[in-house]
């Protein structure tokens, strides 16, 4: 399946090459949607617009369904408005306000108010993109208490049910507010004259329309849960969040917390524009050259003792490399946990000598290792000595940073994954270096 799919995308990218755009969204609109935003994905927007300019509203609608929150946005700019608004019409209410959220508000208003269907997808623009009222459809499989199983699976039957799972059903009184839920597979179990009040479960797992989608992500995880139920201060059941939608938030999330930690900008494009590429990277990088300036300031310290044991330059990037590499696992186990909702900043008193101890017994094994090989490599007993304890002090600073840098960073209200690498790596090779070349100058007669 996958070779067709490429094959195909090859296809489209020679007709594109070739200027045979009707040719190439022949071959796009075989695909399945989902194949097909994986090819757009390809091109850039002068080609996205003249090979998408001819799909339907309900093609553009699938396909705005599958793409990228990104390449979502990207699309839709290049869709003409009243084009756009009918291919929202088409959408689940949760794909219109996600695109209508990333666009400008002039654009967004332009565009709402050419749609007909906006009645399911206003109260979804109401709350933020990154919260469950957000990311919630408000389309439900909603019963009554006194209903039986019978009478239950009729209305299933005669109602247009909403598209996508319907696997919990909500039990809900006069008012909507929420009363229950029970799965499917109960309804269908249970017998026939079974009265749903007795079949559903009262003890209901729900969230709030303000809950950050992280949140809800993690609730739906410790619960094991297919969906979680939004419910408002009143008890009244205003959506559902789906395992589907919350598996592109923990992509999303995941992607965003990688970037993050090395510097980058989530919302930069694989094969996109070059000088914005630039103006994203280049602070971070910058950082990086001071942090590099201030390594090298270290070293310039010891000249003296370098110019006397030329043979310590040798060991510089060892002490430095697993120094940062140290750090660098650290502060991923810290930035996972408190992205997972597992680390609380309280909790760094219980971390740190947890991560002190790994760090000394990993010092400890790697220096003694180092130290071996250093003196049989050198045939100098004290140069080896002096690497071997300052590869056991770097790590034990890798640890030390690895916990507090990201704590620090939650401590004053910012992203603990944002550029933390870039800090952890600059204070290891700094240590590392001074540990090294200090132990060195002390004992330079005896290493000389």
């Amino acid at each position: 399946m996958r070779e067709t799919i490429r094959s195909t995308a090859w296809e489209v990218a020679a007709r594109v090459d070739a200027a045979d755009f009707s040719g190439a969204q022949q071959y796009l609109l075989a695909l399945h949607p989902a194949d097909q935003a994986d090819v757009l994905g390809e091109f850039d927007d002068a080609a996205r617009e003249a090979l998408i300019a001819g799909f339907s509203p309900e093609q553009l609608a699938g396909l705005l369904e599958h793409l990228t929150a990104q390449e979502r946005t990207a699309v839709a700019r290049l869709i003409a408005v009243d084009a756009l608004a009918a291919a929202l019409d088409a959408s689940p209410p949760e794909t219109a306000a996600d695109v209508l959220h990333n666009l400008a508000p002039e654009e967004s208003f332009a565009v709402l108010g050419s749609m007909h269907e906006t009645a399911a997808v206003e109260p979804l623009l109401a709350h933020s993109d990154e919260s469950a009222g957000g990311i919630m459809t408000p389309n439900v499989v909603a019963l009554r208490p006194e209903m039986t199983a019978a009478g239950a699976i009729d209305y299933m039957r005669t109602t247009q049910l909403p598209e996508g799972d319907a696997y919990y059903l909500y039990v809900l009184d006069e008012a909507s507010r929420l009363l229950g839920v029970l799965n499917l597979r109960q309804l269908l179990t249970a017998a026939p004259d079974r009265p749903l009040h007795e079949l559903m479960d009262i003890n209901v797992i729900t969230t709030t329309p303000e809950t950050d989608q992280e949140e809800v992500l993690r609730t739906l995880q410790h619960y094991g849960l297919r969906a979680v139920p939004v419910v408002d201060g009143s008890g009244h059941l205003v959506g559902v969040t789906t395992a589907d939608e919350l598996l592109d938030v923990a992509q999303q999330e995941a992607t965003e917390d990688m970037f993050r930690m090395v510097g980058l900008d989530e919302e930069e494009p694989f094969m996109g524009p070059v000088v914005p590429s630039v103006r994203r990277r280049l602070p971070w990088l910058t950082l990086n050259i001071i942090t590099v300036f201030i390594a090298a300031a270290t070293i310039s310290v010891f000249e003296d003792t370098l110019e006397r044991a030329a043979a310590l330059a040798i060991f510089l990037p060892v002490v430095a490399g697993l120094g940062g590499n140290a750090g660098t696992q650290t502060l991923t186990l810290v930035v996972r946990a408190m992205a997972l909702g597992e680390y609380d900043r309280r909790q760094w008193r219980e971390v740190l000598p947890r991560e002190i101890a790994i760090a000394v017994l990993n010092g400890a094994a790697l220096g003694l290792l180092v130290a071996v090989l250093a003196g049989v490599w050198q045939d100098n007993l004290y140069l080896g000595i002096v690497i071997g304890v300052a590869m056991l002090g770097n790590l034990l600073i890798a640890g030390i940073a690895g916990v507090l840098v990201p704590t620090s960073l939650r401590l004053f209200r910012s992203d603990p994954a944002l550029g933390s690498s870039i800090v952890v790596t600059a204070v290891t090779d700094v240590m590392g270096f001074f540990f090294f070349l200090g132990m060195a100058a002390l004992l330079i007669s005896q290493i000389d």
